[in-house]
């Protein structure tokens, strides 16, 4: 009886294993590829061109170390600043300021301008190491549009007791000539797996059970991951190129012009 049993228990065990569903095993997610990224700056820049300046200095009353000179409040206001180049400049030449017309030369502020023009072109400098990956966004991006103004600035000087005019002087420049710096763009180009969702997917529904049965003995081709190039918009990195970061600086400029029109005047 009891070898009858033993032999039965082991027909049990061995009809349980010949009813056991055989299962293909998991599919192992595909190991990614390498993506690139490349990270491409533009460089823009203006033809640059010098302050025009025009000065003219008669010979009648020359000019000497010591003699008296008095700023006009009559004339254009200067800025708290501005003023304080001009008499800086002054002193620099041995002048004296003086505190009232009681001078020997009075100093006429005739113009002082900050007017908005069109818009001035950046050129793209050119990139000897484009990839073709680039070449459409730069091909795209040849130039640049700048906010641009015309400054100018203009004095006159008058010997006091005959009235006569000594010295007229006047310069222009515009914004983007006086700024002297590039503008620079950056934009990234970079590989994206625009399938890994549908990869991770098809990978988790073929891992269940019932997939593995009905897949075992079975190939499966797990599905490649598609990738493709991502291009991000253009953005600004350095430079000054919109109406608010131009305009910030031509207070600047105007005592840039200031200072270059008094280094003409000739002091003896």
């Amino acid at each position: 009886m009891r070898k009858l049993s033993i032999l039965g228990i082991g027909l049990l065990l061995s009809s349980a294993c010949s009813f056991t569903p055989q299962l293909a095993p998991e599919l192992k997610l595909p190991k990614k590829p390498l993506l690139k990224k490349e990270v491409v700056f533009l460089t823009y820049k203006t033809k640059k061109n010098p302050v025009r300046i025009k000065s003219v200095q008669l010979p009648a009353h020359p000019i000497y170390k010591n003699n008296h000179v008095w700023v006009d409040p009559k004339s254009l206001q200067l800025t708290e600043s501005q003023y304080q180049v001009v008499i800086d400049q002054l002193s620099e030449l041995g002048l004296v300021i003086a505190n009232n017309n009681d001078a020997d030369y009075i100093l006429n502020v005739q113009q002082l301008s900050v007017e908005r023009t069109n818009d001035i072109d950046l050129q793209l400098e050119s990139n000897k190491k484009i990839k073709s990956k680039s070449a459409d966004v730069i091909k795209n991006n040849q130039s640049k549009q700048c906010s641009n103004y015309e400054v100018k600035v203009s004095f006159r000087l008058n010997h006091k007791k005959s009235a006569d005019v000594v010295w007229i002087a006047q310069a222009s420049i515009n914004s983007q000539t006086f700024i002297d710096e590039p503008v620079v763009y950056k934009f990234t180009q970079q590989q994206v797996i625009t399938n890994e969702q549908a990869v991770v997917d098809f990978i988790n529904l073929h891992n269940t059970e019932t997939a593995r049965k009905q897949r075992f003995d079975q190939k499966v081709s797990i599905p490649k991951y598609q990738v493709v190039y991502q291009t991000s918009p253009l953005t600004k990195v350095s430079g000054l190129c919109n109406n608010q970061e131009v305009a910030a600086v031509t207070n600047n400029i105007e005592a840039h012009l200031i200072a270059e029109l008094m280094a003409k005047l000739k002091v003896r």
